[in-house]
């Protein structure tokens, strides 16, 4: 029989409950704390965001770094100067008042200083630089994308899009393009996720292209990309640009794992266009609603 002396059991007890204790509180850190993703990256900072009256506070030196501001400290008025090309930001520690491009702006909490760092509200500062700032709740984070700019290399097409998207028109065929040949495209980028924007154009002079309705020259694309009838999930007539257009979208089975695409076709007078968006599937969903952003965002001048 084994004897346990009431003190050891006691101390058991006592050592147990310690342990439990300082696991509730590692579990309760880590529920709580609260992260910051930057264009798929995250964000660190030397002192922990914090949240006050509902607003997300951080250091603000690595999110300005990170959106390109260069910075400047005034240490006697205690004024932060955020600064970029067509952009100019500044706060002053304890003032709800801050300053964009000489256009008062009232803060919902003040920066402040705690523990030698100072913090400002994360989503006054991005959407100062135009970027897009989404919170979210489950897993405590906020997201920021910031804005870019892109344009077609021959010059017609501009548009906004926002996070991380990288030029892949001088990648070869990987899974960088999806198992994609870009060559030729006018435009050719990638999001993060592998999300795939392409845009070609065609002369309506190509010999294979003479007298082609814009039906005809679908027909002719969905050859080229060899899809067939049996994974067209949906086509459908649309405008854009004022141009009447075409839209399928299908199952591209080319990758290592199953794509959606949306494929856009108009005429102009002189060109026939294709706009392509490629998903994966898990991924097709908030593809679907960037696309359409861009989309909107687009425009489009051949001369």
């Amino acid at each position: 029989m084994l004897f346990i002396a009431p003190e050891n059991v006691k101390a058991n007890e006592m050592l147990l409950q310690f342990k439990n204790n300082l696991l509730a509180r590692e579990n309760k850190s880590e529920a709580t704390e609260i992260k910051v993703i930057l264009d798929a990256y995250p964000v660190s900072f030397s002192g922990p965001p914090m949240i006050t009256n509902s607003t997300t506070l951080v250091q603000f030196r690595p999110v300005f770094e990170r959106l390109g501001l260069q910075i400047r400290w005034d240490e006697q008025n205690q004024i932060i100067i955020g600064q970029k090309e067509g952009t100019q930001i500044q706060l002053q520690i304890g003032n709800p008042n801050a300053n964009v491009n000489g256009k008062a702006v009232v803060l919902p909490v003040t920066p402040t200083i705690v523990n030698g760092n100072t913090f400002v509200p994360i989503r006054f500062i991005s959407e100062s630089v135009d970027a897009k700032v989404e919170w979210d709740e489950k897993s405590r984070t906020v997201i920021i994308e910031s804005k870019r700019q892109f344009a077609s290399k021959d010059g017609k097409f501009h548009f906004t899009a926002y996070g991380l998207w990288k030029n892949i028109a001088d990648i070869t065929k990987s899974v960088d393009t999806g198992q994609m040949d870009v060559f030729g495209a006018q435009l050719a980028i990638r999001y993060f996720n592998y999300t795939l924007l392409l845009i070609y154009s065609d002369p309506k002079t190509a010999d294979s292209l003479k007298n082609l309705k814009l039906a005809e020259y679908l027909e002719h694309v969905k050859k080229g990309r060899n899809i067939a009838k049996k994974e067209i999930i949906e086509e459908k007539q649309t405008k854009l640009f004022g141009f009447d257009a075409l839209q399928i979208k299908y199952m591209n089975g080319n990758d290592w794992d199953k794509r959606i695409d949306t494929l856009l076709a108009f005429e102009s007078y002189s060109h026939f266009y294709t706009i392509l968006n490629s998903s994966y599937e898990d991924t097709y969903k908030s593809s679907s609603k960037q696309f359409q952003e861009i989309l909107d965002s687009m425009t489009f001048r051949e001369s």
